[in-house]
């Protein structure tokens, strides 16, 4: 069964009660599973250094690890997806970090933890590529709501 959530319609998987609240598990298409380019894919690339995103969703704790949640709906993303969300929940809602920093910056750091994980440096062919795929993952996360 797909429902809307924000501005995607999401498929969801089961219906979960975490401390006496009931959630929608929906998963939420990365990268290669979403076709073409999300709806706000536009206001992303083109706010890349001045976008401070705001995290509007919360995050429930559910069997011992953090989910990221909208409403009534818990998501269910990939890990590089989990990751790069969990990272934006920390730079921008529990720290408060500097003027300067906005989602490249978060994208960045992504892209650098990467390397350091495959022990080389990325050609700058395969970090364009990330940084596409994270500002797309930034997209997907706006159109669900999670974001602003």
């Amino acid at each position: 069964m797909k429902e809307k959530v924000g501005n995607l319609e999401l498929e969801v998987e089961a219906i979960v009660d975490v401390e006496g609240n009931e959630y929608k598990v929906v998963n939420v298409p990365n990268p290669d599973e979403y076709k073409g380019f999300p709806p706000s894919w536009e206001f992303v690339k083109n706010s890349m250094l001045t976008w401070r995103p705001y995290f509007k969703g919360k995050m429930i704790e559910f069997n011992n690890q953090l989910i990221p949640a909208v409403g009534e709906y818990l998501l269910n993303l990939d890990e590089e997806m989990y990751n790069f969300i969990m990272e934006i929940y920390q730079v921008f809602k529990v720290n408060k970090p500097s003027i300067e920093t906005n989602i490249s910056t978060v994208i960045t750091d992504q892209i650098n933890e990467i390397e350091r994980k495959i022990g080389r440096s990325l050609k700058e062919e395969e970090k364009t590529s990330l940084y596409i795929r994270f500002a797309v993952e930034a997209a997907i996360f706006k159109d669900i709501g999670l974001l602003n």
